[in-house]
């Protein structure tokens, strides 16, 4: 139980403060045993807050700089409220909750995409919400400059005491928490469980938001060649973050793991591939390179039929483009972009299952030739008997990839004839 540790008179007045002036000061001489994980300043206000570690449990302070703390708080790590939310290399969170009655005080950190000139870059933030019964009381923001963060220290602490999931059922992350490194004086890289200890450091700095020396490290993992996360990673990097990019090697690195058997990153990488092509980002714009790439995103990567289904949106418009000038190209292209957008279906990817069943309704309005070739055809690929039912999301997984078989199965028999 998350127990506190101040006296009753400072606890009465923290909880007569409105929105509450709930947090920890810095480390000072007496917290020199603990490992503190979170540190910052709040605007306009003369308060900092922390989070640190101590042995087996977690403490947060909250007080005037280099003062006695007005509230600290401390739990157990097995029973400390922690929560992660990752996204897609732009956002990076991490989440401790301490309570003290029907008081909460959330601390979030991490960083989000920046604004202009440059949305790519990494802007730091923290973020101390008070709430009250579920009612939030007050939120105070961290001057970005003062935060000082030492991310995924909670996370070790926690798999080191034997703890295996978030708050919210979420399995932790298995990959290693080393000490910061540069890139130029790390050792070699050597395999670490399914990964490779490059792509570990690498994901290390990218979590303390060094993009730049996270890709040092990536571009090692990838140049070992134990394996490609390490060069999807890279990819992804000189693709997307403007003060990183190169549109040259960020197609080098995606075609690695493109070509790779990564059954879990192979398809995206493939997807920026045909990406690029499809909109002549960094390469010219080639659509029947796109074709290619977005056909195996969405349909031929892996045996496993495990898909992009933005790979399968992009085909679906490339297919469009590609329409030709007789009435059977045109028909011929309106049905395999159906096929692509159902297959991004299978993914229960709303938008694409939208694109999907518009593109039947309006070809069904005016009696399209291909809906009837579809529906002659469709039973010899599988167990779905039409062609409308394609375009249903199946939320049981045998169902879902019995669709996409059948699916890719139409796909390539319709993309390899020569009518």
């Amino acid at each position: 139980m998350i127990t506190r540790i101040v006296d009753g008179l400072i606890l009465l007045r923290a909880a007569m403060i409105a929105a509450c002036l709930w947090t920890a000061a810095p480390a000072s001489a007496q917290w020199h045993a603990e490992e503190t994980v979170l540190n910052c300043r709040f605007e306009a206000q003369d308060r900092v807050a922390s989070i640190s570690l101590a042995d087996t449990r977690a403490i947060y302070r909250y007080g005037r700089p280099g003062q006695k703390p007005e509230l600290t708080l401390s739990s157990p790590l097995a029973e400390l409220d922690y929560r992660r939310q990752d996204g897609a290399g732009d956002t990076i969170d991490e989440i401790a909750t301490f309570a003290n009655g029907d008081t909460a005080y959330r601390f979030a950190a991490g960083f989000k995409n920046g604004a202009q000139p440059d949305p790519s870059a990494l802007r730091p933030f923290g973020l101390l919400t008070v709430s009250r019964a579920g009612k939030a009381l007050a939120k105070l923001a961290c001057v970005p400059e003062s935060i000082e963060r030492n991310p995924d220290r909670l996370l070790a602490r926690m798999r080191n005491a034997g703890r295996e999931r978030t708050s919210d059922g979420a399995t932790f992350p298995n990959y290693p928490i080393d000490p910061p490194i540069r890139a130029a004086d790390a050792p070699a890289c050597k395999p670490e469980n399914n990964v490779d200890s490059c792509w570990s450091r690498g994901v290390g700095a990218a979590r303390r938001g060094d993009l730049r020396g996270a890709l040092e490290h990536y571009d090692m993992s990838c140049d070992a060649r134990i394996g490609t996360m390490g060069c999807y990673e890279a990819g992804k990097l000189y693709l997307h973050i403007r003060q990183l990019r190169d549109y040259a090697r960020a197609k080098e690195r995606l075609a690695r793991t493109c070509s790779g058997d990564d059954s879990g990153q192979g398809p995206y990488a493939c997807k920026y591939l045909g990406w690029m092509s499809f909109t002549g980002t960094g390469i010219p714009r080639n659509l029947d390179e796109a074709f290619g790439k977005l056909a195996k995103a969405c349909f031929f990567h892996n045996d496993a039929i495990l898909i992009d289904p933005e790979g399968c949106h992009f085909l679906g418009r490339t297919a469009l483009e590609l329409r030709g000038r007789s009435p059977r190209d045109a028909a011929r292209a309106d049905h395999l972009a159906y096929i692509a957008f159902a297959q991004g279906c299978t993914d229960n990817a709303k938008t694409v299952c939208d694109e999907a069943r518009a593109l039947y309704r309006r070809e069904a309005a005016r009696s399209a030739s291909w809906i009837k070739l579809c529906d002659s055809d469709v039973g010899e690929h599988g167990q779905i008997g039409t062609c409308a039912e394609l375009a249903i999301s199946a939320e049981d997984y045998d169902a879902a990839q019995a669709a996409r078989r059948q699916l890719a199965s139409m796909f390539r028999a319709l993309s390899t004839s020569s009518d």
